[in-house]
């Protein structure tokens, strides 16, 4: 009776761990958000040693693009920065430097983690960082994200039951990814 009990409470210890983990496989949009603006996202590739290299994206799919671009309408700036998960390929940091801080908003990175998605690729471009086609040196700000934001939305409304969608968000607005 005693090996059952203390198995019992060993199988509720397990449980208990894991309760906090966040599934890549299987993402939860709202937990990932969450995990971003407090810095708790942790899911990392690693070395053969188990050193930590870089976060990895999560497995995003078509059912949760309507909840990106719309927890994309948050525009707080998210700081630190280094558990995002952003295209390693990337030489350029994706952050702003607001007063000095390293920043990501979290609206535009939302809506590249869509448009990866609705793309079919793992990152939609090589940085989270809106431009205009004709000003690429310059980020878009606050109020132009949410503007795109808006496109994304219009966008998914008349394409998103679509299987292969003839056109892109960005299509023809003048602005791109990075």
């Amino acid at each position: 009776m005693k090996t059952l009990t203390l198995a019992a409470l060993l199988a509720l210890l397990c449980i208990g761990c894991d309760k906090n983990s966040f599934n890549v496989n299987n993402p939860d949009v709202t937990e990932f958000v969450t995990q971003l603006k407090n810095g708790t996202y942790d899911t990392y590739a690693r070395t053969g040693n188990g050193e930590r290299l870089w976060p990895i994206m999560p497995s995003f799919d078509r059912d949760d693009v309507p909840a990106l671009i719309s927890l994309a309408g948050d525009t707080d700036l998210v700081s630190p920065c280094d558990h995002f998960p952003v295209n390693p390929l990337s030489s350029m940091y994706p952050w702003r430097l607001v007063s000095g801080k390293p920043s990501i908003m979290l609206g535009e990175y939302l809506l590249w983690c869509a448009e990866a998605v609705i793309e079919g690729k793992e990152f939609a471009s090589l940085n989270p960082v809106l431009v205009e086609i004709n000003n690429p040196d310059r980020r878009l700000d606050g109020n132009e994200i949410m503007a795109v934001r808006e496109l994304y939305q219009k966008w998914w409304d008349e394409n998103g039951h679509l299987e292969n969608p003839q056109t892109l968000p960005l299509d023809g607005s003048g602005y791109s990814w990075h």
